[in-house]
């Protein structure tokens, strides 16, 4: 997301743009021509370029040579990569947030919890997802609210925001995961009891659970799946050292 500020173009394009990708309208692997998007949203290069710096830093959209852009493709590889994070850094924030959290962490917490829930108990599908990922987003960013790291946080929804775009894969063609509003209830009682190894151990099964459904959509194109629940059984460390120096960089401002 963009930091907080007045509205602008810049904004507005980012916005639109990063739905369509969310959504689908823009497939994975898509080119992104300059022109094309300056005629579709009626706006200058200047914030057209500037937007799509903004999506390439959250991992949308990819450079391609020297003036090009495409979106960025989708893989049980990158799946694997994003879960190894969020599993890295979600509960690092956790457990923090538990430690640290005050009274009004509880509150923030129950609020977006109560928000996340009214939604899940009602009847709804595909065409929702936009809806659902925004309360979905709001209560995880609650869970780390108290964690003491800014960085962290950050990192935590950039990686929300990729993991957003997996997860519509599964509901384009499948209803809502009947489990996932349990899993949610099990961490937000976990934390408000101040249990963070029965909070984390939680939220862990929570991450890898949505990540199986989408990894079970996607082509079996590598060994991404056994591999991932490997490093699962190993703690969840990350796959490689880019990862790891990421997560050891964020994990920084919990000192």
């Amino acid at each position: 997301m963009l930091d907080e500020g007045p509205p602008s173009l810049t904004r507005s394009f980012v916005d639109e743009l990063r739905e369509e990708i969310l959504s689908g309208r823009q497939a994975p692997d898509a080119r992104l021509h300059l022109q094309d998007l300056k005629h579709r949203y009626r706006i200058s290069l200047s914030p057209i370029r500037e937007g799509l710096a903004y999506l390439i830093a959250e991992g949308f959209v990819m450079p391609v040579g020297q003036r090009g852009y495409r979106v960025a493709p989708i893989s049980r590889d990158g799946l694997a990569e994003i879960v190894d994070l969020r599993i890295n850094l979600e509960l690092a924030g956790l457990r923090a947030s538990i430690a640290r959290g005050d009274e009004m962490w509880e509150l923030l917490l129950l609020t977006s919890y109560q928000r996340l829930r009214n939604f899940e108990q009602r009847r709804w599908n595909e065409s929702d997802a936009g809806e659902f990922e925004n309360r979905n987003r709001m209560f995880h960013r609650a869970l780390i609210g108290a964690c003491g790291s800014p960085l962290l946080i950050r990192f935590v929804e950039i990686l929300s925001g990729m993991s957003d775009r997996y997860r519509r894969l599964f509901l384009k063609n499948h209803e809502p995961d009947r489990d996932v509003p349990k899993e949610h209830a099990d961490i937000y009682g976990a934390a408000l009891d101040r249990d963070a190894d029965r909070a984390c151990e939680a939220l862990r099964r929570h991450i890898t659970h949505v990540a199986d459904n989408v990894l079970d959509l996607l082509k079996p194109a590598s060994d991404a799946k056994p591999r991932l629940r490997a490093r699962r059984n190993a703690g969840g460390a990350p796959a490689d050292g880019r990862l790891a120096a990421l997560a050891g960089i964020a994990a920084l401002g919990l000192k």
